[in-house]
């Protein structure tokens, strides 16, 4: 019988007799079902090698033939045409057809790629398959290592083959990492980056126009480029030169390859943190540290301050000022919060977060503080106190004189009849906010108080921001605006040439505001400007205050009887009742309901309408109303004005008095009577004569001789006697302008006088006394009056009014 090749498991074929036990490596007891592949088959198609297998199985034999157990017990293998094929040197379709036409028995298996062909090798002619056995003779002393030395370079070839692979997964890795590092290039760097990466792409360009490879391109595109035909922007010729070669091209795109496109910017400041100062850690750590305690100290008295401590490592005074500069550049925001904290809080501090989260409902959350105005005037500047509802953004303002407890009291209780009591409270945490009287409000009206950390403006953002808005909008046009700060203080004032800021001829001295006009001003702007701005921040989408507060459906709490709330903002204080009364700053407080609480103690609070009474508080609550029947009806007003009135006329009376004596102590002979005292107290003090000798030279004596000639010239001169008499008469005319200049209207109409004299009849006093009265304000004021009125109106002739301009007020109402 013919021997028949079996698939062994090994993958290598052996010839078995029909009627053997079965392929070698398996066991005969368990035969495979038809269709079933072999072990060395299902491990060729998880690409993993039978592990009982000697050697790689060919693959033909893997995925190409089957073996069944006949009836007999005996294996008859089934081969595809691609199998035969292979063996027989030609190709699947030639072996359908030699099958078709030589009439080979088939038989059709399902498998995972649907129905295929196979040929029992049973049944193949002999040549057939004795080219299938030789072929696979072959294929198995191919595979198998000849020499250990073949072994060995197998195994070199495997490793090689593992190297590269890791190589290509390691070049993946660094182009990624140099990608990353791309994004995130600033600067030169990035420029020196897109410059190159701007040539490359152009080469690309330029090669598929001219239908050649970027290789082929290269010599073309660089002599374009080099000659100045191909337009590129300045950036890149400023980083890549003037001159462009290919192998320059090449290198570039070799590092993109390797790297990424981040190679391309270059391996620049590698010597960072080599110079003379950075290499030395105590130079450096001493520089700053004073950097810390004095920011804006210049490099030339830091130099001094290293030259004193360490002068052993003292730097040139230009590299400390290289130094200074690229450290502030490299840190402006370390630098900022040393020199200016308050504008790195503003620039750099991280503003995470909202101080408006959860605030849904109307009078939830106030927010308080305080600033100063940006306007001047009339009486100096003032405060402005500002309270913010941040749920609606509702905002109220209130001039004060200066930041206090009233203040904030008034403010509060106008807040309260117009919007409703709060729940809440955010306030500064000075003590115009901390005060007991503002406690007191607002614990009687059951608000909580809640403070701000000091120095923490950041945690009050709405109400600063009301602030910024209200400072930076209208209220910089109003007369007597100042600036936000100095810098701006400076511009303003630098607006006006010096010699308009001395004297304008014709008009009048801005007089500024009053606080009553900035408050009405700040009310108007609050209720019909910012109340209908639109909003942006969290929680309002653009709404105005207005719209959210008619989107609001919150109950808001009121307080109905007003002077409650006025006696709620009086002045608490705890006393003793005493047998008399109740005694407050000198003054005794009297009830029928105070008898019984002789000896105890009481809450007090003043009538701010009423000094004359008080509403006394026992055990938490109301007591009585007590007076004190001397001063009763008149207000804390009436006796602050009165107050003032004593003050300010018993200062008077003691000016006067010192004035009386600094004249009885005759001061302005003061010095003369100090002179003569020392001249009278050294008078007994004669020197000894000190050794001299007469000194002459030809200069000495050729002046002698002038001065001899000057003499004998000014010998008809006026004497001393008569020069005195002369210096008499101007010190009284000076006496007579002092006396004359008694009062304000006196020295406007000696001015105008002046004025009307010829300026050839002045003399030197009246133009200089002139030239200082016209810069004054009170003639400049005066003046005004005087073009609007005419000079009647300083009791004055009507010559006076020929000192007018044609175009005055007065000339205009036809009044000559």
């Amino acid at each position: 019988m013919q021997p028949t090749a079996v698939e062994g498991a090994g993958g290598r074929d052996r010839l078995q007799q029909p009627g053997g036990d079965g392929v070698a490596g398996r066991d005969p007891r368990r035969p495979r079902a038809v269709g079933q592949p072999s072990a060395a088959s299902r491990a060729g198609q998880r690409g993993k090698p039978d592990p009982g297998a000697a050697g790689p199985a060919p693959a033909a034999a893997r995925v190409r033939a089957e073996a069944e157990v006949m009836a007999d017990g005996s294996r008859s293998e089934y081969l595809e045409a691609r199998a035969l094929g292979d063996a027989l040197k030609i190709s699947p379709r030639g072996v359908r057809m030699r099958a078709e036409k030589e009439g080979w028995p088939t038989e059709t298996r399902t498998g995972v790629g649907g129905k295929t062909k196979v040929y029992p090798l049973a049944t193949l002619p002999e040549d057939v398959r004795a080219a299938l056995a030789r072929h696979r003779a072959l294929q198995a002393a191919s595979n198998a290592p000849k020499t250990p030395a073949e072994a060995a370079g197998r195994v070199t070839a495997r490793g090689l083959k593992i190297a590269e692979t890791v190589d290509a997964a390691s070049a993946q890795r660094e182009r990624e990492r140099g990608q990353a590092a791309a994004a995130a290039l600033t600067g030169k760097a990035r420029e020196r980056m897109e410059a190159k990466t701007e040539l490359l792409a152009r080469l690309t360009a330029f090669a598929a126009a001219r239908g050649v490879g970027k290789c082929a391109a290269m010599d073309e595109f660089c002599d374009a480029y080099n000659s100045g035909a191909m337009e590129v922007p300045h950036y890149v010729r400023h980083h890549t030169g003037a001159d462009l070669h290919p192998q320059t091209l090449r290198r570039w795109a070799r590092a993109i390859k390797q790297a990424g496109t981040a190679a391309l910017a270059g391996a620049y400041g590698n010597r960072r943190g080599s110079g003379f100062i950075e290499s030395r850690p105590e130079l450096l750590d001493f520089i700053k540290g004073v950097i810390a305690e004095k920011p804006t100290i210049s490099a030339k008295l830091l130099h001094d301050a290293i030259d004193a401590r360490m002068p052993q490592h003292l730097p040139k005074k230009r590299t400390l000022e290289r130094f200074l500069l690229r450290w502030k550049a490299e840190n402006p925001a370390l630098f900022m919060a040393i020199s200016n904290p308050d504008a790195w809080k503003n620039r750099h501090m991280p503003a995470f977060g909202s101080y408006s989260d959860g605030i849904v409902r109307v009078n939830q959350l106030w927010m308080a503080d305080s600033t100063p105005a940006d306007v001047m005037l009339k009486d100096g500047r003032h405060s402005l106190i500002g309270v913010i509802d941040v749920a609606t953004r509702r905002f109220k303002l209130h001039v004060s004189k200066t930041s206090s407890a009233d203040a904030v009291c008034q403010l509060t209780r106008r807040t309260i009849i117009a919007w409703g009591v709060a729940e809440a409270i955010k306030m500064d945490n000075g003590r115009d906010y901390a005060s007991e009287r503002v406690g007191a409000l607002l614990t009687g009206l059951g608000i909580e108080a809640r403070f701000s950390t000091p120095f923490s403006p950041w945690e009050k953002p709405h109400i600063e921001r009301a602030f910024r808005t209200f400072s930076h909008g209208l209220l910089t046009l109003l007369p007597g605006y100042i600036g936000h700060d100095v810098a701006e203080a400076q511009a303003i004032r630098a607006r006006e040439a010096f010699s308009d800021r001395l004297f304008k001829k014709n008009e009048v001295v801005d007089m500024n505001l009053t606080a009553a006009e900035l408050q009405a001003f700040a009310d108007r702007w609050c209720e019909q400007v910012y109340m209908h701005e639109p909003h942006s921040g969290e929680g309002m989408d653009g709404l105005t205050p207005a719209l959210k507060l008619a989107q609001q459906r919150d109950v808001v709490r009121m307080v109905q009887d007003v002077r409650a709330l006025d006696v709620l903002m009086g002045a608490g204080q705890v006393v003793k009742v005493q047998k008399k009364g109740v005694r407050l700053d000198k003054l005794t407080y009297i009830a029928e309901d105070l008898g019984a609480l002789v000896g105890e103690q009481v809450l007090v609070r003043r009538d701010e309408g009423d000094i004359g009474r008080i509403v006394v508080y026992h055990r938490d609550a109301f007591l009585c109303i007590a007076e004190c029947p001397e001063v009763t009806g008149v207000s804390m007003k009436e006796i602050a004005i009165e107050g003032r009135r004593q003050a300010t006329a018993e200062m008077q009376r003691l000016k006067r008095e010192m004035k009386a004596l600094g004249k009885k102590a005759k001061t302005a002979e003061l010095a003369e009577d100090i002179l003569r005292r020392k001249a009278e107290q050294n008078a007994s003090l004669t020197p000894f004569p000190a050794p001299n000798v007469a000194y002459m030279t030809p200069a000495i004596e050729a002046a002698s001789e002038a001065a001899d000639a000057l003499a004998r010239y000014d010998s008809g001169a006026p004497t001393q006697e008569e020069e005195l008499a002369k210096l008499a008469d101007v010190i009284e005319l000076v006496r007579d302008e002092q006396r004359a200049d008694d009062s304000a209207e006196q020295r406007f109409a000696t001015a105008l006088a002046t004025l009307l004299k010829p300026e050839a009849e002045r003399n030197d006093l009246e133009r200089m006394r002139l030239k200082t009265y016209q810069s004054s304000a009170e003639f400049t004021s005066r003046w005004e009056l005087l073009t609007e009125f005419g000079a009647e109106m300083f009791g004055l002739s009507a010559d006076f009014n020929a000192l007018l301009p044609t175009d005055a007020p007065f000339n205009k109402q036809g009044a000559f």
